[in-house]
């Protein structure tokens, strides 16, 4: 399943900013498995994915009436929102004292991995953007990575690599680019 074009998500917010509940189910149903898999990645846990999945959407339906589409698509909108609910769980995990990671009851196994093929759906992309990460530079895709899964900023990034803050920004900024162009090719 593809993801629904721009034109109908923008539709479902305008609907969802105007109260309409219906809207809500059917972003929901149209982004849900995606947010999920991109969650489940930065968090690494099932339980705190699916609490952040569902904040995300309760979100969404508070803040629909800001979704300007002159700054980006609908579905951008959706993914900030998940992103940046995930990165202030990951900011209060730093707070917290770390845990015993051998003993995870939400991963008694180590399945962590198995776990992202619960959302079957959409695997073709991620199979492209996961080949496209891999075709940049092991510097550019570490400092990316970081950045975006660990939440690290560009600042703590510079700081713990030892390269000035500019050239992280630089490098950050390249490998989009990159990415951009490779999956635009694909």
């Amino acid at each position: 399943m593809q993801d629904p074009e721009p034109v109908i998500l923008h539709h479902l917010l305008r609907r969802l900013a105007l109260g309409e509940e219906a809207a809500l189910e059917e972003l929901y149903r149209a982004l849900a498995p995606r947010v999920f898999a991109l969650l489940l990645r930065m968090l690494g846990s099932r339980e705190e994915a699916e609490e952040v999945l569902q904040d995300t959407f309760l979100r969404l339906y508070r803040l629909a009436s800001r979704y300007d589409p002159g700054r980006g698509e609908a579905k951008t909108f959706v993914y900030a929102i998940a992103r940046n609910l995930a990165l202030s769980r990951l900011r209060q995990r730093r707070r917290q004292p770390p845990k015993d990671l051998a003993l995870d009851p939400q991963d008694p196994d180590g399945e962590r991995e198995e776990a992202l093929g619960f959302y079957e759906e959409g695997r073709e992309e991620r199979v492209l953007a996961a080949r496209a990460l891999e075709s940049l530079p092991p510097e550019e895709r570490a400092l990316l990575e970081r950045a975006f899964y660990e939440g690290l900023s560009h600042r703590e990034l510079a700081e713990e690599t030892g390269l000035p803050l500019g050239t992280v920004k630089a490098k950050i900024r390249r490998a989009l680019l990159k990415l951009r162009q490779l999956l635009g090719e694909a």
